[in-house]
This record gives C-alpha cells, structure tokens and sequence, in this order.
C-alpha cells in the first residue's frame, strides 16, 4: 500500500498516472522478469503490508543531485523527476530498490520497462562504478561488462546497455 505525503495537487495527479502505468506493465510486463521480483512489486503496490511512504522533497538538500531516492519503505521524490518527466521511470526503479534490488537491478529493469521518452536514462558513469563495485552482480540479474549484456540469473536478456559514458 502506498502513502502518498506532502505533495502539491498537480504533482499528485503525475503520481498517480504514473501508478497506474507502472500497474498496467506489471499486468502484462513488457520484458522478461523474475516471478518473484514480479510478485513482490504486485505485492508492494495492491497489499496493505508493507506499507510504502511517497513523499515529496521539492529542492531540498537530499534532492540537489537526485530524481529520487529510497530508504526502507519510504520514497522521496524531487522536483527534478517532475521537470523532466521521469516520475514513472524514476518511481519504478525505486520500487525495485524497495523490493530489495541492487542498483544494477533497478538500472536495469527501468530501461527494459520504459523508453527514454518515458523518462528511462541509461546508468550513469557513477552508477557504472557501483556497478564494478558490486562485481557487476545485482539481486537478480548480472551484467556482462564488456558486452554491457544485463540477464537474469535464468539467462534471459533482460537488454543490452548503451556504451558507457565517457569520463
């Protein structure tokens, strides 16, 4: 179940359409996903536990370099994923993170589930390097470095990233 706190009117509206897009994928995925990251999403946004917290940051400190971050079961969203029209984009991929994904996982199934109009951005040189760090391993799927190849531990192409910004 999702709390939706501290947003203005508008916003809110963008909150919920992007809700009920993110529904409609989960019905009917648009690319491979594992079962059960699949039902813990289902899970998260149709049962009353866990109960998440949508909360809005606007420009605030915890949002001068972000789109939107994830603690626990609580989701901060900045006024940036409204701007530039990523707010479902950016809602997913922190819907992954609350289901327990790594950052490769939530990279990785929000290019796979949303277009770049959609408001999907490839990762990011700093998203690259928790990904090394991470041994290029997520909760559910691996990437393949030098092919930038993410599947699932199935061995199903969930896609193939972009080259890898340039430093």
């Amino acid at each position: 179940m999702l709390s939706i706190q501290g947003f203005p009117a508008g916003l809110r509206q963008e909150i919920h359409q992007s809700l009920t897009l993110i529904r409609r994928r989960l019905a009917h995925p648009p690319a491979p996903i594992p079962r059960d990251l699949l039902d813990d999403l289902r899970a998260i946004l149709g049962k009353p536990r866990p109960r998440v917290d949508l909360v809005y940051g606007g420009a605030t400190d915890g949002c001068r370099m972000s789109y939107g971050r994830s603690a626990g079961y609580r989701i901060l969203f900045c006024k940036k994923a409204f701007q530039e029209k990523r707010v479902a984009a950016v809602l997913f991929h922190e819907l992954i993170h609350i289901a327990m994904g790594w950052e490769l996982d939530a990279e990785a199934f929000e290019n796979a589930w949303f277009s770049q109009p959609e408001g999907a951005r490839p990762p990011s040189r700093t998203d690259w390097e928790t990904f090394k760090d991470d041994d290029y391993r997520g909760w559910w799927v691996q990437l393949a470095p030098r092919t930038r190849r993410v599947t699932d531990y199935a061995d199903r192409l969930i896609l193939t990233f972009p080259p890898r910004p340039r430093r």
